[in-house]
């Protein structure tokens, strides 16, 4: 348990604290954490769609590898419906930028995909990998090899060893700052191509569209400054394309 939880604050939680992960990978707590750090920044982001479009989550998986030279990101079954990529940053960016990456790598590789079978985190809440799920199912970490074989039920229904989930993540890297920028200047073309919308609004306090998101930060008083210029610079792509 303690490698797991060593490699979990590693790559996705580094400011969750070793004792709250392991009430919640023992099922002694609810299992949701939060991707935002103190004072806004995000050291991870994870992408999730629904279990019928593995296809789609291979070819994100091996796109970002081969032509945004990123590290393969961690797959993981929900214990639901859903299979999720996670990333890493090796240093925390701004929620705002985080944001416009994730926006940017969804434009990009899953512009197929309805909005409404795709989530973001941090845009969302997020449950923690692995926990138990309920009625008998367990989500985790897999091997992307294997991401075909729970297209049908993507959970595990037995828990999942903490030692090999450890041995799963020990492989994954997180994306330095260079590596970042460079991807994030291949990705804009896509952003400024991308339709105008206008903001959808919020459910149950979620924005279900990344602008939205945005415009919240920029237009909210009690966030910090350069957390709402982040997010106006992420947001002008939609603005300039809305002017054309």
């Amino acid at each position: 348990m303690d490698k797991l939880i060593a490699q979990l604050q590693r790559l996705y939680l580094p400011d969750t604290p070793a004792a709250a992960l392991t009430t919640m990978l023992r099922g002694e707590s609810e299992a949701s954490v939060d991707l935002v750090g103190p004072g806004g920044l995000v050291g991870a982001l994870v992408i999730e769609l629904d279990s019928g479009f593995w296809t789609q989550a291979a070819q994100l998986y091996e796109g970002v590898q081969t032509e945004l030279d990123l590290p393969a990101p961690a797959v993981s079954v929900s214990g639901g419906k859903a299979y999720g990529l996670w990333f890493s940053f090796a240093t925390a960016v701004p929620l705002a930028r985080a944001a416009a990456f994730a926006e940017g790598l969804r434009q990009h590789y899953l512009a197929e995909v309805p909005t409404t079978r795709v989530t973001l985190h941090p845009q969302a809440p997020l449950k923690l990998v692995p926990a138990h799920q309920g009625d008998g199912r367990w989500s985790a970490y897999i091997d992307a090899s294997l991401g075909s074989m729970f297209v049908d039920e993507p959970w595990l229904e037995m828990a999942p060893s903490p030692h090999k989930q450890a041995e799963l993540l020990a492989g994954q890297a997180s994306i330095k700052p260079d590596v970042l920028e460079r991807a994030l200047g291949i990705l804009q073309p896509a952003a400024t191509s991308a339709p105008a919308y206008a903001p959808t609004g919020e459910t149950d306090g979620v924005h279900q569209e990344p602008v939205g998101f945005l415009l919240a930060i920029m237009n909210d008083a009690a966030v910090d400054t350069g957390l709402r210029i982040e997010a106006a610079k992420a947001l002008l792509p939609y603005f300039r394309k809305a002017l054309d």
